[in-house]
């Protein structure tokens, strides 16, 4: 129930109001201006209804010594018997939520009343949107910038920037309602790690920030860390299905305020470096920046789980790989190593295209993209290709110790492209050969 204080030096006009609000608010009086400001803290109500012509002290300079002591946010009402209009006037002047005449009614009283509050609410909606990210409920940019500067420059603690990891791929591949539910659900877990006293909001896409005070430990840092990361984790889960693989995660870059310094902007530049080289190291974890080094790295060594995290995170392709030129060279290289050492099989294979007649160079790039598309579906998860000039695809196809195993690949694609109608413009050849070491 929200609470309101009387003040007035009649006992009369105290046990008439307080007798009109309290059915609906919970009412204290206090006699005098003095006896209101010894026992404002202790009460906290949420609006003062003052008499203005009290001895000692008055209605104004009441309101006077409550601004002076808490700023603008003790809402008041003067209620007076005092008719003249200036004395309206300068009520409204110097801030007050309403000016009522005595004696009133107990329905202009609660009307006049619960305008108030409604007008309190509302100024406290507006300050909220203003200073939230509509979709997290989180402290936007701007706010959480402005709070933290000021915790960067009176508090000890570790400012914080926190990316989530592949997160893209999740608007890509599952699309964005999916992904603004990860985004909703990670702000939730960041409001369970932190206390009261810290400062967290989104200041980019999938970017956040913390102020976390009297944090002087890395091991702490460390912790939260693989705390966010077990609870990310989990709620991928829940919300993408088991089935969807995406390695999300968190990284993080921390740095110690005011170890190294007190201004944000230069915090926050030294937090994203160290963030950086978490992004270039494995991910899913933390680096604290330390200005005596050269260059910030992580405080936890990378392991096989986070490398696989990072060589997996474009997701696995539904069929054979098609690579650029340059890679597919690379490819060609390393398995010939493997055959020399390993004595594995490997066969290298030329696709022709040769087009008819009259097919312009506009449609043969179609065919040719159509026929990538057999390829990548035909083919082994093992086997590459790639586009050689014109009308020539490149293939490598590993482990093929059957000795028709070749042949059932080349079978599937010829038949799986005849199903094409592109197939009609165009004649299909291929040279195959098995790669020996010299």
């Amino acid at each position: 129930m929200q609470k309101i204080m009387v003040v007035d030096d009649e006992e009369i006009y105290r046990y008439i109001t307080k007798t009109m609000l309290e059915n609906d608010y919970d009412v204290v009086c206090a006699s005098s201006g003095e006896e209101a400001l010894s026992v404002f803290d202790k009460e906290n109500p949420q609006l003062v209804i003052t008499d203005l012509l009290m001895p000692h002290m008055s209605g104004f300079e009441l309101q006077k010594k409550f601004k002076d002591k808490y700023g603008s946010g003790v809402p008041m009402i003067f209620m007076t018997s005092d008719e003249r209009e200036e004395q309206e006037t300068m009520g409204f002047r110097v801030g007050a939520a309403d000016y009522i005449h005595k004696p009133c009614s107990k329905d202009i009283l609660l009307s006049r009343v619960g305008r108030v509050f409604d007008n309190i609410q509302h100024m406290k909606n507006l300050e909220a949107e203003a200073r939230t990210d509509l979709l997290t409920g989180l402290y936007n940019k701007s706010y959480a910038e402005s709070e933290i500067t000021e915790c960067c420059k009176h508090r000890s603690g570790v400012l914080m920037v926190i990316d989530l990891d592949s997160f893209k791929l999740v608007n890509d591949l599952v699309g964005h309602d999916a992904g603004d539910e990860v985004l909703v659900s990670f702000a939730g877990i960041l409001k369970t790690v932190i206390r009261n006293k810290d400062v967290v909001g989104r200041i980019g896409g999938d970017e956040f920030i913390i102020f976390c005070n009297n944090i002087k430990d890395k091991f702490i840092i460390d912790a939260k860390t693989k705390q966010l990361n077990r609870m990310l984790k989990a709620e991928a889960e829940r919300i993408l299905g088991n089935e969807v693989d995406i390695p999300l995660g968190v990284s993080v870059g921390a740095v110690f305020v005011p170890a190294e310094g007190t201004e944000y902007g230069e915090l926050f530049k030294k937090a994203d470096k160290a963030l950086y080289q978490v992004k270039q190291n494995g991910k899913h974890s933390f680096c604290l920046f330390q200005s005596d080094d050269a260059k910030p790295l992580p405080d936890i060594n990378t392991n096989v789980k986070n490398s696989f995290a990072v060589l997996d995170e474009r997701g696995e392709p539904s069929g054979s790989y098609e690579v650029s030129n340059e890679a597919f060279t690379t490819v060609y290289r390393y398995l010939k190593r493997s055959i020399f050492n390993y004595n594995s099989l490997v066969q290298f294979g030329i696709i022709t295209l040769n087009f008819a007649e009259g097919i312009e160079s506009d449609r043969t790039e179609e065919i040719m993209d159509a026929f990538a598309g057999v390829l990548r579906s035909s083919m082994r998860f093992s086997d590459v290709f790639t586009r050689k000039g014109k009308n020539q695809f490149w293939l490598l196809i590993p482990e093929s110790n059957r000795e028709d195993s070749v042949k059932v690949v080349l079978d599937r694609i010829l038949n799986k492209w005849a199903g094409n109608t592109e197939s009609q413009n165009v004649t299909v050849t291929y040279d195959i050969e098995t790669i020996k070491c010299p």
